[in-house]
């Protein structure tokens, strides 16, 4: 896991972007939203780290309540202003470690971001705003980079400003977040959900996306600059301007025990 001076510096990262975030990243899985739906029928739910408000739309459109705590103000202003015609949807500019609900909550739902979070709290933090028998939810998109065919034309582009060009979206898979959740005893039935598909890029959206991305937002402009035009003119000149990514999304699935 990341030193949390390091986690702290990319997880502030992302606000001075909020609206190329909102534009570039992906969505999540129809299915996926549906299974979440499913498991909290009606529900009041809080969203973690909810950023511009990309899952947290379609949620939204399920019939779920949606309290939606993101502690960036960049990114909230984005979040709130798509978020305006939704009356199930309340925004909270706070981190969650220092939120509290009125009531406790049918379900937490968290989109890639639960690896922002206090590493020692947000467990423990996550029992306290669920009610007994309501739902965590916590999902992540993964790029499959290992099938993107050609990639290493990519990956020397990235190498040159010493990054690295597969990135996990912050999931560990290795060990975290399943056996956390299985260890916690306020949580069980752990169910890990997989989804496959895949998107097709232009050079120049697939540069924008990875520029969104923390380890690149930390560096210094020009570099961040001077590696995203690296990337459109790679893919520009070695995929005729035109780039697939196969994706995972994973989908963790637990429930607040208790009566």
């Amino acid at each position: 896991m990341m030193l949390e001076s390091a986690r702290l510096l990319r997880a502030r990262s992302y606000g001075e972007a909020a609206q190329l975030y909102e534009d570039s990243r992906p969505t999540y899985p129809e299915e996926l939203i549906d299974r979440i739906a499913q498991g909290v029928p009606d529900g009041r739910v809080v969203e973690i780290g909810a950023g511009t408000g990309k899952a947290t739309r379609l949620l939204a459109a399920r019939g779920l309540r949606i309290t939606c705590v993101e502690p960036d103000p960049g990114m909230a202003e984005v979040l709130v202003r798509l978020c305006s015609q939704h009356p199930n949807i309340d925004v909270t500019v706070r981190s969650f470690e220092d939120w509290s609900p009125r009531r406790r909550m049918d379900g937490l739902v968290c989109a890639q971001a639960w690896h922002w979070l206090d590493p020692v709290r947000r467990w423990d933090k996550a029992a306290e705003v669920i009610a007994p028998g309501g739902l965590l939810a916590l999902f992540w998109n993964v790029e499959q980079w290992d099938r993107v065919p050609g990639r290493e034309s990519l990956e020397e582009v990235f190498s040159a400003y010493g990054q690295e060009a597969e990135d996990d979206g912050g999931l560990d898979l290795a060990d975290w977040p399943g056996d956390a959740i299985e260890r916690h005893p306020a949580f069980h039935g752990l169910e890990v959900l997989t989804y496959d598909w895949e998107q097709k890029w232009t050079a120049a959206d697939f540069a924008a996306y990875r520029s969104t991305t923390s380890q690149v937002r930390i560096l210094p402009a020009d570099v961040r600059e001077a590696l995203t035009a690296g990337v459109e003119s790679t893919i520009e000149r070695c995929f005729d301007g035109e780039l697939t990514v196969p994706w995972r999304t994973y989908l963790f699935l637990a429930r607040r025990a208790g009566h």
